[in-house]
């Protein structure tokens, strides 16, 4: 071992000085050396030894003479000391002594020297370089220290720890030690084999690891409060170990280490397993809190008492007397007091008898609760006496057996209760032996004295044996199996003679050593029920007669609306079974385009009690949908309540055939209505169209001129030129209309507005309102919601209005021809009235202008007011006419706003325009 150290010693001996002034600097050294109480030594520059001092000579066991003692350099190797050395430290030190010869600093080795006995004591070397002033290397000094004694010492501290530590590691516990501030310092071997942990994983929070999660906390909180305050820290917690990885319980505690001063110098702890007893200790309690709750569940308390004191209560007999443990044992006289004042004599006596005959003994008594509650109790006691014979104690248990006594009372009245049923019911009982005969008959039996029945068995009086011998081989295996039935049916023969249908239920009687002993049951006479069922039988067959007999599909249907029963005709159009029928809602009786809205239909018809009808298409068995009308009613018992459902679901495939033709012709007569329209209109259209036609012609006449002119006026030009474009587009403006009104194609709606639509009217009809002179004037309402709908319909309505006020006015030789087309929102949409001054309509006849073919004009069809009123009903609106005041007429019409449509977002489907309901 050896330390290198960066220091020197300097002397004033330079390559000037004279060999006289180095001789004497050598003497005085060797002088120096040889009177310090050490070991000193000095080399040549090489390494070799040129000189050692007097107490080192004598240590080596040098002669007197020997030239070391003066300083003679005798040419000694480096290495030459090294066989001095022990042989344990020669290796280490010579590559020490190198270094050090070859880095040129100081060092310093621990190595031992042989001395001339031939023993070795270890010495503490340190060398130095001395050095001229000018750097030059000139000697190395060194010095030996005697360390033999401080070696001892150190290996009887080594020692001394050895032994603490095999002691410590043969403590059967885990110990530990820790600075003042709970940094771990130590930890015994045993605790470090116990976690499979190192010291330092306890330095760097191993401890959390160790302990079991849910003691953790709870210890550490501890741990660092006794860090804090200085006071003793013990805990119990679980510990893992590392061999299996289970958790076991240890007791831990730990004490501080005080200086004179009182500072906590160290923490010792100390751990042991207590994993067994804490076991045994949780075993203990569970066992106490077992006897406790069986001690409750079985209404049983335990008591011990000597002669004159309670010695023991357990808390199922505070419960029972009535006291609060809180309080403490009750006294004895206590007690006697909680004893009912007509037994406690008699109990008393028995105590005393009993301890007097050194023998146990129970007793049955009540006792009153302050409240007033009234118990029975059972009490056994056993004394125990010492060996002289006298009373130690006596154990007892008081059972409380009011339940059982109240029970019993109870079940003594139940008997008579069910002996009089016995005798009073028109079921009877019955019980047969092992050869199943009868051997018990209550007397209603059979309608005949009991006595006529015994020893008989029940088929010696059936009449059905050969008629339903199945059934019979049934029952008698039945039998011989030993196993229960219930609700046999036979038809035998009754105490009069006469048949009769029983039926019986009944389970096997075994003895305590499971041998059997035959039959116990009831019997019943079920003739009118069996009856009854006859001739319902006969009445469904009749009711299936009949519904299969009606012209149409017909169901019957639970309260809730699940599928019955059908009748024949169903199920031949269907072509599938009454099970896979039930399944309606997910497969495919109903086409799915009308499946989402029959299910909500059915829904809201079955919750709401009341008839109601839809119409939806249904899957034939061959694959063809087919339009049906479906109509369900209720049917309601005495009560109220729904007893089923009736569906009839007629086939109208026909008639919406029909319907849909005769939609067609009404959207034919329709397009022909507008044809017509617009042929009446032909003469003042046509001056509509060529009115713009010639202004533009003479615009572009203009355009012509301002273009021959020198120079061209292009502004003027240009301005002509717009005018052109302007009067064109009207032109085309009116062509579009003429065209769409013209035109067939079906029914589309969109969202439109509605003033502008009533305002392109009034411009296709102005030539015929000019004619006939007329005067027009709108009260259209600003901020009018849009509609949905067709435009070219409605405008079509409007446009109808327009030409009949307009004709019914020309017809008028005077007074004044005014018009008046207004709109304005309402609550329900938008309302548009056209009011006109004509002749009017008689009041009589409001309502059939409306009529196909009813018409008041010579040339008319009767068409038009029909076809608009259908366009409207369409539209979900009405339209209606009234008078005017005081002359002309009024028409009507109510439009719902795209707002108030819930069908915004999509057309109408076929089955939402026929669909129909009295929900």
């Amino acid at each position: 071992m050896h330390k290198t150290r960066k220091r020197k010693i300097t002397v004033d001996v330079n390559e000037g000085k004279n060999a006289e002034e180095q001789s004497k600097f050598v003497a005085q050294l060797q002088a120096t050396l040889n009177v310090i109480p050490a070991y000193a030594w000095y080399a040549a520059p090489s390494g070799g030894l040129t000189f050692v001092n007097r107490r080192t000579a004598d240590y080596l066991g040098l002669p007197n003479d020997h030239p070391l003692r003066f300083g003679i350099d005798i040419g000694a190797q480096w290495d030459a000391h090294i066989p001095l050395l022990h042989p344990d430290e020669r290796e280490e030190s010579r590559k020490a002594w190198s270094t050090c010869l070859r880095m040129g600093e100081a060092a310093e080795f621990s190595q031992r020297v042989r001395n001339a006995q031939g023993d070795y004591r270890w010495f503490l070397s340190r060398v130095e370089p001395l050095r001229a002033t000018d750097g030059t290397l000139l000697q190395w000094v060194g010095v030996n220290v005697d360390i033999e004694e401080l070696k001892r010492a150190e290996q009887a501290v080594r020692e001394s720890e050895y032994k603490l530590r095999q002691i410590i590691d043969t403590v059967p516990g885990l110990l530990w030690s820790a600075g003042p501030d709970g940094e771990p310092t130590h930890v015994s071997q045993r605790l470090l084999d116990y976690s499979g942990m190192r010291l330092e994983d306890f330095k760097h929070g191993g401890w959390k690891a160790f302990v079991h999660p849910a003691d953790f906390p709870e210890t550490a909180k501890a741990f660092y409060h006794a860090i804090q305050t200085g006071a003793s820290y013990q805990a119990v917690h679980r510990l893992r170990g590392a061999a299996d990885g289970k958790y076991r319980w240890h007791h831990a505690r730990s004490e501080p280490l005080r200086d004179r001063e009182g500072r906590i110098v160290q923490w010792y702890g100390f751990s042991v397993d207590v994993d067994e007893a804490k076991k045994a200790e949780d075993r203990l309690r569970r066992s106490e809190a077992h006897l406790a709750e069986a001690q409750r569940l079985s209404h049983t308390g335990a008591s011990t008492y000597n002669a004159s004191t309670i010695l023991y209560w357990s808390e199922e007999t505070y419960r029972i007397f009535g006291f609060d443990p809180l309080d403490g044992l009750p006294s004895r006289e206590a007690v006697w007091q909680r004893i009912h004042s007509d037994d406690r004599n008699r109990v008393r006596a028995e105590v005393e008898n009993a301890q007097n005959g050194k023998g146990g003994f129970s007793s049955e008594f009540r006792i009153v609760l302050p409240d007033g509650t009234t118990k029975y109790i059972e009490s056994i006691r056993k004394p125990v006496f010492s060996t002289n014979g006298e009373l130690v104690e006596v154990v007892a248990t008081q059972i409380d057996v009011t339940e059982r006594k109240r029970a019993g009372e109870a079940l003594r009245e139940s008997e008579g209760k069910f002996r009089d049923y016995a005798e009073t019911a028109s079921d009877w009982f019955w019980e047969i032996g092992p050869d199943y005969k009868f051997t018990q008959l209550t007397e209603n039996a059979f309608g005949a004295p009991a006595a006529h029945r015994l020893g008989t068995a029940w088929w010696d009086h059936a009449y059905d044996l050969e008629t339903e011998p199945e059934k019979w081989r049934l029952v008698w295996a039945t039998l011989d199996s030993r196993k229960p039935f219930r609700d046999f049916v036979y038809r035998g023969l009754s105490g009069n003679g006469s048949p009769m249908y029983v039926r019986v239920s009944g389970k096997p009687m075994f003895d305590a050593n499971g041998e059997f002993r035959g039959y116990r049951g009831t019997g019943t006479d079920v003739t009118a029920i069996m009856h009854a069922q006859e001739a319902l039988r006969e009445s469904e067959r009749s009711a299936r007669s009949a519904i299969d007999g009606i012209a149409g599909l017909l169901a019957v249907l639970a309260p809730n609306g699940e599928l019955e029963t059908a009748n024949r005709q169903l199920f031949e159009y269907f072509g599938r079974s009454l099970e896979w029928l039930k399944n309606w809602g997910t497969s495919d009786v109903v086409h799915p385009e009308d499946l989402p809205h029959v299910l909500e239909l059915v829904k809201r018809g079955i919750a709401s009690g009341i008839p109601f009808n839809f119409e939806l298409r249904l899957r034939r068995f061959d694959g063809e949908y087919r339009w049906f009308e479906n109509r369900h009613v209720p049917v309601r018992d005495d009560s109220g309540r729904i007893a089923r459902w009736y569906l009839l679901l007629t086939d109208i495939e026909d008639r919406t055939q029909a319907l849909a033709r005769l939609e067609q012709m009404q959207s034919d007569f329709a397009h022909m209505n507008r044809v017509s329209m617009m042929g009446e209109l032909a003469a003042s259209l046509s001056h509509e169209i060529t009115q713009p036609i010639a202004s533009a012609r003479n615009n572009a006449r203009a355009a012509q001129n301002f273009l021959d002119m020198q120079p061209p006026d292009l502004g003027e030009v240009r301005d002509a030129l717009s005018c052109v474009v302007g009067d064109t587009d009207r032109a085309g403006d009116m062509i579009v209309r003429i065209r769409e009104q013209i035109k067939k194609a079906p029914p589309r709606k969109e969202q439109f507005d509605l003033n502008a639509a009533i305002k392109e009217v009034i411009v296709l009809g102005r030539s015929a309102i000019i004619n006939n002179g007329v005067s027009v004037q709108t009260q259209l309402s600003e901020g009018l919601v849009p509609i949905h709908g067709d435009r070219v319909q409605l405008q079509q309505v409007v446009l109808n209005l327009l030409l009949n006020a307009i004709e019914a006015m020309g017809s008028r030789e005077a007074g004044a021809r005014e018009l008046l087309i207004s709109t304005e929102q309402d609550s329900a949409g938008v309302l548009v009235t056209v009011r006109d001054s004509g002749p009017g309509i008689d009041p009589s006849h409001l309502e059939r202008v409306f009529d196909a073919f009813y018409t008041t004009k010579s040339s008319g069809m009767g068409m038009g007011l029909s076809i608009c009123r259908s366009i409207i009903d369409a539209h979900g609106g009405r339209l209606w006419a009234e008078a005017n005041e005081p002359r002309g007429a009024i028409f009507q019409l109510t439009l719902p706003s795209a707002e108030a449509k819930s069908s915004v977002a999509r057309p109408f489907t076929r089955l939402e325009r026929r669909m129909k309901t009295s929900l």
